[in-house]
């Protein structure tokens, strides 16, 4: 199955990338990728995106597992599928 994705650079202004992704979605992007680095957190903007998009699927595209523990990266994973309707892959 081939998909079409976009990742949104996280030193990016984040509510021009937001605005970008409801149009990728709008165009029929299936996925996008959010990365976490030095300066916000993923799960921050994934759980917006989340808010204000359809059906594009969310993911993570960095997530250091070295700041969380097993259990809590779980508990993230599990949240941001609940509040997408099922559209987050970790």
């Amino acid at each position: 199955m081939k998909r079409l994705g976009v990742t949104i650079d996280y030193s990016e202004d984040f509510a021009v990338a937001a605005s970008d992704v409801q149009e990728f979605e709008r165009v029929g992007a299936d996925v996008v990728a959010v990365a976490e680095a030095y300066s916000f957190d993923a799960v921050s903007r994934l759980g917006y995106l989340a808010a204000v998009t359809r059906t594009i699927t969310l993911t993570s595209a960095i997530l250091p597992i070295y700041s969380r523990t097993p259990t809590l990266l779980a508990m993230t994973a599990a949240g941001l599928d609940s509040i997408s309707g099922g559209r987050f892959e970790l």
